[in-house]
């Protein structure tokens, strides 16, 4: 298993452990973010080069794997991660410089486990 799908994978375990314990909150925080990632005027794949941006400038290393993973299934290629990682080091200065590694890392992975 690469380090990225166990990292998705840990976090994907602590999600659901929330879930248990304050399952009315999750409910409602799933409401909003399925909301706020509906097709609008921006398209789902804009929304998510959106929140990659804010992952990898927030240092969130659970968020890059997911929406780096969502990415791939909407077709993203290395190149458009690549452009997000420049605005993230804009950002994020230092620490999104470290963290654009990471989320080209997590493309790569993704990508290789995809074939």
């Amino acid at each position: 298993m690469s380090a990225w799908k166990e990292l998705n994978t840990r976090a994907q375990a602590n999600t659901k452990r929330i879930q248990e314990t304050v399952p009315e909150t999750m409910r409602q925080y799933k409401k909003l973010q399925n909301s706020a990632y509906a097709e609008g005027v921006l398209d789902k794949k804009t929304k998510e080069f959106i929140a990659l941006t804010y992952a990898i400038a927030d240092k969130c290393e659970g968020c890059i794997g997911n929406h780096v993973n969502k990415l791939v299934a909407l077709g993203a290629s290395r190149q458009e991660i690549a452009e997000i990682a420049e605005v993230s080091i804009v950002m994020g200065g230092g620490p999104g410089m470290v963290y654009s590694g990471k989320a080209l890392e997590a493309y790569d992975e993704a990508v290789a486990e995809a074939d």
